[in-house]
Order: C-alpha cells, then structure tokens, then sequence
C-alpha cells in the first residue's frame, strides 16, 4: 500500500512537468491583462528644437511582485519624436505590488515636427518568478505635445549688398549681409559662416563673422571680402549660408540659406580697329571706311548693329547690320565714303556707336570717336596718253630739225666771210 501512494505521487509529478516546461527560459510572452499602467508624465507638452527629460511614473496594479522589470522604447515606433540615449532602462529585481516607479528619458522634437499630440509606446518588461523563467510583457503609451513655440527664435536675412553693386571677372568686391533679430528674445554668440567655393577666394578676412548680441528688432552686418577669379564665367552663383546662435535658455540653435552672387560679363565687345583707305579724303573724292569688332566675352552676342553719327556729307552709308558675333571672334563692316565736293577742308569726327544684345537679352550700346580728314588735293602731272605721246614726238622732231637747218645756215654763212 505504501509503494503504491510513492507511485501515485511520482505519477502526478510527471504530468504536471510538461506543463511547466512550456514557458522556456528566454521566451517573452504577451500579458493577457494589464499588471502595469502610467500614472504620471512630465513634462508633457514640448515645443520644436526641444531637448528635455521626461519623467514617466508607472504602477504594478496588482498585489503581488513583478521581477527583474526593464522598458524599451522602440525608436522607429517612436518616430517622429526622438529619444536619445539608453533606449532600454532596467527598473529592478523586484517590484513589489501597488508599488510606483520612475524612469526618465531624453526627449529631441525636431524643429519640422508638426503640432499636435503624439502616443509613443513604452514596452514593459518583466517576469512573474524570480528566476525569470516565465516573462511577460506589454506596451503602455506615453501623450507627448508638440505645441508652437511662443518664444519665437529666429533671425532674417533682410539684404545682401555687393560693394560694387556689378561684379566682374577678377574683381575684388565686399558681400555685404544684413541680419535682423526677428523673434521675441535676446540671441547671443552668433556665427555666421559662408560656404567660398571656386571660382571665389575670401581676400583678408574669415569666412566666419561674428556678431555678440542681437536683441529683438536689432540688426548687424556680416562683411565678407571676397575675389572672383578672372576666368569665371558669367552666371549667378549660390553659397551655402549658415548662421548659428544661443538661444534665451543657452541652447545652440541653427539656421541654413543660400546667397546668390551674379557674376556680369567682361566688357562683352570692342572696336578693335577703324580703317579708313585712302587715310586722307579730298572734295569729291571716294573711299571705304572699314570697322573691326571683337567679342571678347564667354558668351555670344545678337543683333550687333554698327552706326556712324556725323558722316552725311562724308559717307553713302550710316548703319550697317552684322548679326551675331561667338566668343572671341572678330567680324568687319565697311562704309562706301563719297565726298561732297562742296565740303570745307578740316578734320570731322566720326562717332561709331556699337549696339548689341548679350546672352540674357539685354540691350548694350558702347561708342567711339574717329577722325576723318579731308584736305585740298595735290597737283599732279597731266597724264599722258597714246595721242599726246605723237604730238610731242612730232614737236620734238620739228624742233630739233629746225635747230639743225639753224645750224647748217649759220656755218655756211661764216665760211663765205
């Protein structure tokens, strides 16, 4: 009867083992019910750029312990809120029930985090024996606020000035950059820090300038001096600009833009050479006056147009129409020259006007002063043609025969004295 009762017993053990053995160390289950709940967050309302701690105070409702109790956070479950730092927290071995806890945790609100409330789940860990062989785990939600901000920091970028207002290849120029304290509190230690690239060169100062103080409503100017290489070419260039400040609670606070600079052409076209053939003119006589232009810009100019001012009663011709003219190439235009004959002798000037539209349609119009002589003609030698020549041949031949018959007639007459 007695090995009979130690058979029974040892019956009921093995039954119940396979039981016990279905919860393996390790493995976390799901709680069918709540065992923990938040009863307290703080802070709970957070405004953009916001670096905080926040409290989270949680309860074992029930009666009995809970062992070895951590919480996660998830941080792609927690997005857009950030939490920084140790993402998991170990509570302790045991809390006992009714009991309260406390855990913190750093807290980022991006400044593009839009308003409203945010539910970020707390994952709770924990196990309902001591060793651990049997866990549990649910998840709780934290309420975070994001709400605006009613301290507004920022600072504008009211103008930018170039010191010349027309920047050329080479030129060495100021770029001048007004800021203005926009918000509602006092920003100190403030950079601002611009992004030089080729073809620029900062030329005897920082990139960086540095303002101490702005208060609201205060502005300062950020003077860079700056070179642009000769070989750049005509277009608007864009610099990173950063400003960085501590705010009224000492907090670093950043802000990113863009300046533009334009960088204009180079004298775009010239009069390289003004021909007049023959270099002197006379009353009535005729000629070319002939005008070279080169184009010594990066780009191609249009509807280039040569006028002559001041030749009426020189030239047969006022304007002439050449086109388009590429980088570095020169083209020549010619003017018929017809002297009125009635014209008084002196020096006339000529004024050439160049007109012309660049790359971005926009109308230029450069001038040049030539000056034309017109001067008394010189005598010259009658010119002697076929007919002429015979009449001088017979001319001579008369007048050397008569000066020979003069000859033999005055010999004669002195043999006979």
């Amino acid at each position: 009867m007695q090995y009979r009762n130690i058979y029974a017993v040892i019956l009921i053990i093995l039954s119940i083992q396979p039981a016990i053995g279905l919860n393996e160390p390790g493995e976390v289950e799901t709680a069918q019910y709540h065992q923990f709940i938040i009863t307290g967050v703080s802070p709970v309302e957070f405004y953009p750029s916001d670096v905080k701690t926040i409290n989270i105070t949680i309860q074992n409702i029930y009666n009995y312990s809970a062992f070895g109790v951590s919480t996660v956070v998830d941080k792609d479950k927690a997005d857009p809120i950030k939490f920084t730092h140790e993402l998991q927290k170990y509570v302790g071995t045991e809390i006992e029930g009714r009991q309260n806890f406390t855990i913190q945790y750093e807290v980022y609100i991006k400044d593009t985090v839009a308003k409203g409330t945010y539910y970020i789940p707390l994952t709770v860990l924990w196990s309902t024996v001591k060793d651990g062989t049997v866990k549990r785990q649910e998840d709780l939600y934290i309420g975070i606020k994001v709400a605006e901000n009613p301290q507004v920091i920022k600072i504008d970028t009211v103008n930018i000035t170039t010191i010349p207002e027309n920047i050329k290849p080479g030129d060495t120029f100021k770029l001048k950059v007004t800021l203005k304290n926009i918000g509602n509190s006092r920003l100190n230690q403030i950079r601002a820090a611009l992004d030089v690239k080729m073809p620029f060169s900062s030329i005897g100062s920082s990139t960086e300038q540095y303002i101490s103080v702005l208060d609201p409503d205060q502005g300062a100017d950020a003077l860079f001096n700056l070179q642009v290489d000769k070989s750049a070419i005509s277009r608007l260039y864009n610099f990173n600009f950063t400003l960085e400040y501590r705010d009224y609670t000492n907090r670093l606070q950043s802000q990113q833009g863009s300046i533009g600079i334009n960088v204009e052409e180079l004298s775009e076209v010239y009069i390289q050479d003004v021909t007049l053939d023959p270099t002197t003119l006379n009353p009535g006589s005729e000629g070319l006056l002939m005008v070279q232009l080169t184009n010594a810009g990066t780009n191609e100019i249009k509807n280039v147009r040569v006028t002559v001012f001041g030749g009426d009663n020189i030239l047969t011709q006022t304007q002439n129409f050449i086109g388009t003219i590429r980088p570095g190439a020169s083209e020549t235009t010619s003017f018929g020259a017809l002297v009125d004959p009635l014209i008084k002798i002196g020096n006339y000037g000529l004024n050439i006007q160049i007109n012309y539209d660049d790359k971005n349609s926009k109308h230029h119009s450069i001038s040049n002063l030539y000056i034309a002589k017109i001067t008394q003609p010189i005598p010259t030698i009658p010119f002697i043609t076929k007919e002429t020549t015979k009449d001088v041949l017979y001319v001579l031949i008369f007048t050397i025969m008569s000066y020979g018959i003069f000859l033999i007639v005055g010999f004669q007459a002195n043999r006979k004295k």
